[in-house]
């Protein structure tokens, strides 16, 4: 069997262009809950929360828009309803009955001369499911004022300086993104994502890797 070689095409160029984009933004967002939660920004608990939950919330919107163009190859992808969604669990839904494995999963890269490997990491992770969750529930829990009952439960004890939790879940989205690997629905085109790249003075760099085509 011949193998032919290929070059990535332009729409695969200029979506890992964007791609690396989004992940310069990720970083621009992860660094400001650092900032927030260990105490850099002088605001009151309850603030920081909120806005930390806020940028987690526009993580998770970022992470289903990369996979959004990082599947520009899928046709059902360019459709005006996927164009204009900007719903986290909507894109993402969508997807899922595209392109069963859409979602990026985290790797960790070792690099020599002339070779390039990657060992898929397992756990500690931003999971599919757990995205949903926090998109869902615990943004939505944490952006809005509450009711009447939360409101007279809060008033009676002091604001906590706890942002355990916002850190665990910012170290799932670090673990994600950090390094990370997407498939294309015929497993032949791939996305090797770093969000921070050494040899680019720490810039976001996205390469494609192709598999030569069968004849």
């Amino acid at each position: 069997m011949t193998m032919i070689p290929r070059a990535a095409t332009q729409q695969q160029l200029d979506a890992s262009n964007l791609y690396a984009s989004l992940l310069e933004e990720a970083k621009g967002r992860i660094a400001s809950i650092d900032a927030a939660i260990s105490g850099r920004v002088p605001l009151p608990a309850q603030l920081i929360r909120e806005y930390s939950y806020l940028q987690i919330r526009m993580l998770c919107e970022l992470i289903a828009l990369g996979c959004l163009i990082a599947h520009g190859d899928i046709a059902a992808t360019h459709t005006v309803t996927l164009r204009k969604a900007w719903s986290a669990d909507k894109i993402i839904r969508r997807l899922e009955k595209l392109h069963s494995n859409f979602y990026p999963h985290p790797i960790r890269l070792t690099v020599t001369p002339g070779h390039v490997h990657f060992d898929r990491l397992e756990s500690g992770f931003l999971t599919k499911g757990e995205l949903l969750n926090l998109y869902n529930q615990k943004c939505g829990e944490e952006l809005h004022r509450g009711s009447l009952t939360d409101l007279l439960a809060t008033t009676q004890q002091t604001s906590s300086q706890d942002f355990a939790d916002i850190a665990d879940w910012t170290n799932k989205i670090i673990m994600l993104l950090n390094q990370h690997h997407i498939a294309s629905a015929d497993n032949l085109s791939h996305f090797i994502c770093m969000l921070k790249n050494a040899d680019f003075a720490d810039h976001a760099a996205v390469a494609i890797a192709l598999s030569p085509l069968p004849t």
